[in-house]
């Protein structure tokens, strides 16, 4: 298993996803078929709680703007990580003066049932 980094695009986020356990995802996600977009994604992440047997992984979203099948895919996401054995930290970056992406941010925090922790950029 190798360390994967998916380059940002006008509409799609910057992905990068390490061996050492750490998801990162940045950017604006409005791609018109995110469920194609993250599906190399969601393989990566399944693949890592299933083979590296870790026993942390953490997942750093910094996104300026998100679509709401983007949120689909990030639940999506979240909820494979959570219904793994994997101790999860999510670090949930937003814009001081967004408070609708810190709002946004909460919800998916309690749709999945994981801890976020918040931080102003």
């Amino acid at each position: 298993m190798e360390d994967l980094t998916i380059s940002a695009t006008e509409l799609c986020p910057e992905i990068i996803l390490k061996t050492t356990g750490l998801v990162f995802i940045s950017g604006r996600s409005m791609a018109e078929d995110a469920s194609a977009y993250y599906k190399q994604v969601h393989e990566w992440v399944q693949h890592y709680i299933e083979e590296l047997g870790s026993e942390s992984i953490a997942v750093e979203i910094d996104l300026s703007y998100f679509n709401s099948s983007s949120a689909k895919q990030l639940l999506k996401l979240l909820m494979s990580i959570k219904n793994s054995c994997l101790s999860v930290k999510v670090n949930w970056y937003y814009p001081e003066s967004n408070l609708i992406l810190l709002d946004r941010g909460k919800e998916l925090s309690d749709i999945s049932e994981l801890d976020f922790e918040y931080f102003t950029k």
